[in-house]
Parts: structure tokens; C-alpha cells; sequence
């Protein structure tokens, strides 16, 4: 910015302008906050929205969240955060007024895991999200899967970031024994959309007559394409050392003719983060014969208070073969997250 110098006269108009117009600006400025309802703590990375607008925003980490060049009117704001229920206000913001300070209090999420009903894994007839008339705590589940999704979609969105995956290939042998890893480097950014999940669009042919099995990521899972094509289903709850997490279960409609995806997903059974996901190719193409089975598992972790990312992946992909001990039976593929870094602001900052 130049510096301007003017006659104190002069100077004393302009800066009595300035102030007209910072004071014009401020009433534009929308400002809150999102909390717990029951402990009243401020809930850091929410999501809020202005309905109707789709102008979205992380709230900071005291819970805090803007939007600027609001013109006055009425408007209906929508927060989220994972573990919690969704909450909608309304806001009259009025020209001339003080800025207003707007509170969203959102109550913690939680359901009767031992209500749910375990069952039997069949074929997807009727694919679409559970029906909240019929099963409305499971229906209440998955939507916090899609909240997961839809956090990480705003998230690569506003504020894209970069990562280095170690990836290890390696073939297996009939007697369980591993030939030796061919390692490489994938650097991932999120600031460039790639392929995102079509129906029966997984598989793709590659240039060298090779294939490419696409996996359908977290933001896929919030995408009504995903949702629209997969039957889901409580499949309990597992335990492990990181604590419970609860298992959906999901499967591609049964009409799908080309290779989609199989899976489950596990979500902690307090903060409801994703913690995995788990998934398989429906069907194997007829050009790769020796191919019987293909299996991905994806790990996530948090690198800020609520937010995940990928940290490993790891696939099999089963071969048909003749017997003998030094036969390759399977390739496997390993990655691990080695190197993140934000490409421009940090959504832990205010």
C-alpha cells in the first residue's frame, strides 16, 4: 500500500470517510460461534453454511466463524460437526445495525448401539440411503459418515493440502513368501479435482493396455452418486486397541454390470470420525483373467483436532494360479503417508 500524505484539512475529511466506510464494511461482517450445547465449549473446525448461498466456512479453533460482503436480509445458516446433530438458525441481518453476534449450540450425537439390529449381509436390491422413517437410528449413523465426507470435501476445497505416500509393490508366493519390494514415491495435492465415483466406473483402461482400479475416497461418500447406487447395513461393532468403532456395511446395486465396489466403513463409536475403509471389487474383468480378487484397506488419522486424512493404504490383488511354492499367488501395494504439509492457510489458525 502507498503512503498518502495530505494537509492536516485534508486529512481530517479523508480520515472522517475512512471511518464512514470501515463502519459500512463492519455491518457486512457476519460473525458467531458454534458450541456445545451441554458443556458450552466452543466447537472448533464446524461447518457452517449460508443456505441458499453455499457459502461454507470451518469455524476457527475457539470456535469461531465469518463471512464477509454479507449484504443485509435474512438468511438461514446450517452448522455441522462431526459427533454432533446438525443445527439451522435464522438470521435477520439488518443494514446500519451493530454487528451481529450469532450463537449456534449444537447437541452431542449419540445412539443405543445395543438397539440396532445385526443383520445378514444380502444382495443390494434397493440401493439408497436407510430410511429415516424405518430405521431412523442407523439413518442417523450414516449421516454422520456423510458429514465425515462433506467436512473433507470443504476441507480440500478451502483449504488444500499436500502429502507424500511411501508406496511398496511386492509379489507373494505360494509359500507365503515375499519377493522383493519395489518402492516409489506418490506426491498428492489436493488443490486439482481427479476422478471422482461413477457408477460402474472404477476400472479404468489405461493407455498401455494396463488397468487402473480407482477408489472411491472419503469426499465420494458424501456424493449422491455413491449413495445412490449402494445398498447400507449396521454390521455391529468391532473392538480393537484404538477403542469401538461401528461398522456400515455397504454393497453397489446388484444391476451394476461392470465392476463397482464392495465394503464397510468403520467410525468411532464416540467422536464418530472414520477410522477405515474397507473395500472390494464387485467383478473382475473378463481381459484379466488371472485376476480373481482385488482388496483395499485405507487408514485415516487425525492431523489437527478433527480433522482425518488418509495415513496408509493398503491393497492385495489375488492371482489365478497353478500350484507350486514359488508361484506368484498375489501383488500387494503398501502406502504410508510420510510428508503433509497445508498449500496455503492452516484451518488450526484463525
Amino acid at each position: 500500500m502507498r503512503a498518502l500524505h495530505y494537509r492536516p484539512l485534508l486529512f481530517v475529511l479523508v480520515f472522517g470517510t475512512f471511518r464512514v466506510a470501515a463502519a459500512q464494511s463492519i455491518a457486512r461482517l457476519m460473525v458467531g460461534d458454534v458450541i456445545s450445547a451441554e458443556s458450552g465449549t466452543p466447537l472448533g473446525h464446524a461447518m457452517v453454511t449460508v443456505l441458499g448461498m453455499e457459502r461454507q466456512t470451518f469455524t476457527s479453533d475457539a470456535g469461531i466463524f465469518a463471512f464477509t460482503g454479507m449484504e443485509p436480509g435474512k438468511y438461514r445458516l446450517r452448522a455441522t460437526h462431526i459427533g454432533f446433530v446438525p443445527a439451522e438458525v435464522s438470521v435477520d441481518f439488518a443494514a446500519g445495525d451493530a454487528t451481529p453476534r450469532i450463537r449456534i449450540a449444537l447437541k452431542r450425537f449419540s445412539v443405543e448401539l445395543a438397539a440396532f439390529k445385526v443383520t445378514a449381509s444380502s444382495a443390494c436390491t434397493k440401493p439408497g440411503r436407510p430410511n429415516a422413517d424405518i430405521e431412523p437410528d442407523f439413518a442417523a449413523v450414516v449421516g454422520q459418515l456423510r458429514l465425515n465426507a462433506e467436512h473433507y470435501q470443504l476441507l480440500t476445497d478451502s483449504f488444500p493440502f499436500g502429502y507424500k505416500m511411501v508406496r511398496s509393490h511386492r509379489e507373494m508366493r505360494g509359500d507365503s513368501g515375499r519377493g522383493p519390494a519395489a518402492i516409489d514415491t506418490l506426491e498428492i495435492r489436493t488443490d486439482g479435482h481427479g476422478w471422482e465415483y461413477k457408477m460402474g466406473d472404477v476400472v479404468e483402461r489405461t493407455g498401455n493396455r494396463g488397468y487402473v482400479m480407482h477408489l472411491p475416497t472419503l469426499r465420494d461418500f458424501a456424493s449422491y452418486e455413491f449413495l445412490n447406487n449402494h445398498c447400507f447395513r449396521y454390521a455391529g461393532v468391532d473392538s480393537t486397541r484404538d477403542g469401538v468403532s461401528i461398522r456400515i456395511e455397504f454393497r453397489a446395486d446388484i444391476q451394476i454390470r461392470t465392476p463397482d465396489v464392495n465394503g464397510s466403513i468403520l467410525l468411532d463409536a464416540k467422536t464418530y470420525q472414520i477410522r477405515s475403509a474397507e473395500l472390494q471389487l464387485t467383478k473382475m474383468l473378463k481381459e484379466l483373467p488371472q485376476v480373481t480378487a482385488v482388496r483395499v484397506t485405507t487408514l485415516f488419522s487425525e492431523v489437527s483436532p478433527s480433522i482425518v486424512v488418509i495415513h496408509d493404504v493398503n491393497g492385495i490383488t489375488s492371482l489365478r494360479h497353478s500350484r507350486g511354492r514359488w508361484n506368484t499367488i498375489a501383488e500387494t501395494e503398501e502406502q504410508r503417508l510420510v510428508e503433509f504439509e497445508w498449500l496455503r492457510r492452516n484451518p488450526a489458525e484463525p
